[in-house]
């Protein structure tokens, strides 16, 4: 593998993992706007669905969090690259 293969390796994972992470976030979102418009419950019921969208709702921020990591560690990467040079 030469030098030019692996930066574009991480930039297109890094792309994958962002357009997942868009995809995801906008399922959640549209599933927790449709529960949350169309469910008429109360009680036990209406505290099990707060729950759950609760889950979802830390399952997109940890989504995020993941995105924003691999961020910063590709943009290390490139000025690592570009002090070598």
């Amino acid at each position: 593998m030469n030098r030019n293969e692996e930066p574009a390796r991480s930039r297109r994972r890094f792309t994958e993992r962002l357009a997942c992470t868009l995809v995801f976030t906008a399922v959640q979102l549209w599933a927790a706007a449709v529960i949350v418009t169309q469910l008429d419950t109360n009680g036990l019921v209406a505290m099990a669905v707060a729950l759950v969208l609760s889950g979802a709702l830390v399952a997109v921020h940890d989504a995020w969090q993941t995105v924003r990591a691999g961020r910063r560690a590709l943009d290390e990467k490139i000025r690592e690259d570009l002090v070598r040079l």
